[in-house]
């Protein structure tokens, strides 16, 4: 198998096909200023060649997106939110838990945008608007990816942690 990026053509069903695709074709219908035209495949057919070993391309915006600055926020400048992650991972611990992801709550969320980004507003929406629609997470804390979630209401953080279902 070879390994391969896998990038979707236009909205899809069709993808940007290899070299060595034997069901590429090119495509050119519609061409705009985003697509100038490319060797295409449809994905139905990957499944039936096997010759590719697809790898995900994650799309980042072209801005800088400030980790290191969110780490620091979550864990040195927002108190509340380092304390209580501690405790989770703590509370965890004893219970011989491994702590798998944090999940943290739009208002910290927004309130972590905004102080790394007060000096943007532009790039502070790109990044912003990013983060909404892509489920990657913002940094990683205790070697868990920290995620934002919508659903998270009660709480500012969780740390969840891995059980034994019986």
């Amino acid at each position: 198998m070879i390994t391969v990026k896998l990038e979707t053509w236009k909205t899809g069903p069709y993808i940007v096909a290899p070299d060595h695709c034997p069901f590429k074709f090119w495509d050119s219908y519609g061409e705009d200023e985003n697509y100038k035209g490319s060797l295409v495949v449809h994905s139905s057919f990957c499944p039936l060649c096997k010759l590719c070993n697809f790898t995900p391309a994650i799309l980042r915006p072209e801005i800088d997106i400030k980790t290191e600055e969110f780490v620091k926020y979550l864990t040195l400048i927002n108190t509340k939110i380092s304390v209580s992650i501690n405790n989770q991972n703590y509370f965890l611990k004893q219970k011989d838990r491994i702590p798998l992801a944090i999940l943290i709550n739009p208002e910290i969320f927004d309130s972590m945008l905004n102080l790394v980004y007060r000096d943007n507003l532009e790039i502070l929406n790109r990044v912003k608007s990013y983060f909404l629609n892509n489920e990657t997470p913002l940094c990683h804390i205790l070697g868990c990816p920290v995620y934002f979630s919508r659903k998270l209401t009660k709480s500012d953080v969780m740390v969840i942690g891995e059980i034994e279902w019986k």
